[in-house]
């Protein structure tokens, strides 16, 4: 690849690929965060998800630093999530360069939960596919999502088996990353947050000026599962946080800022 890209510099690793390999990331503005927070439901677990607010907090910093238009909800039913991700899709999208996606909640055989109810999480990119000016741009889905009988600092007794029934994107430009399989471990504190997005955040934090994206959640998927060390676990017996990456994106994709 030339150093005369216009959306990321050259260097050792990148200078093989050719422009049209890249997501163009030269847009006004390099994209906007949506954050949809769940502290509280109302059926289930009663207790309130006191490592969302952490989590969230530091999504808002990590992103609005890379230069992103950053908005959270919270605690929505699930009527008002389609609203707001109907009102999200239906916006103009030609001065940005990608959509991301945070939803942290719970989840069980294959749904997730918005306050009131659980739903198919596939409403999410099958209603961004219709936006014409998101077509042919990066839609980044995060799912910190653990299975709704784990409680905080407590740790899940896996399966034994990665189960199957979870919902992946069949459009196109989609990258989906869900923190865990049903009832896997997704380790999370009231204090220090989740690690799936405590590391998701600092791998941004350190690596988006000078990584691609999917090789960023490579190296954090390997930190997950075998680095990552919980100050006050109980019975976990070298179990690891697996997590899932589903990707339809076919370039590589920069966030960095200074790549814009």
């Amino acid at each position: 690849m030339e150093s005369s890209s216009p959306n990321v510099e050259s260097t050792i690793f990148n200078q093989h690929y050719a422009v049209e390999d890249y997501y163009p990331m030269t847009k006004k503005k390099l994209g906007k965060v949506y954050i949809f927070n769940h502290l509280t439901f109302k059926e289930g677990n009663p207790q309130i998800r006191y490592a969302h607010i952490r989590d969230c907090k530091d999504i808002e910093e990590v992103f609005q630093n890379l230069k992103f238009d950053v908005i959270s909800y919270q605690n929505l039913a699930y009527k008002d999530i389609l609203d707001k991700v109907t009102t999200i899709a239906e916006m103009d999208y030609s001065d940005y360069g990608c959509l991301i996606i945070f939803v942290l909640t719970q989840r069980k055989n294959g749904k997730i939960f918005a306050v009131d109810t659980d739903y198919y999480p596939d409403v999410f990119w099958n209603t961004f596919n219709k936006s014409s000016t998101l077509m042919h741009k990066p839609k980044l889905i995060f799912l910190q999502c653990p299975y709704d009988d784990e409680d905080d600092d407590i740790i899940m007794q896996p399966t034994g088996f990665a189960p199957t029934n979870y919902s992946a994107p069949d459009v196109p430009d989609v990258l989906l990353m869900y923190s865990c399989f049903d009832k896997f471990i997704s380790w999370r504190s009231h204090v220090t947050g989740s690690s799936f997005i405590q590391c998701l955040c600092k791998a941004f934090k350190q690596h988006a000026e000078n990584s691609d994206v999917l090789t960023i959640l490579t190296f954090l998927n390997r930190t997950l599962s075998f680095n990552f060390e919980k100050s006050q676990s109980r019975g976990a017996n070298g179990r690891r946080n697996i997590v899932i990456i589903v990707s339809t994106l076919d370039k590589l994709l920069y966030i960095g800022s200074k790549n814009n």
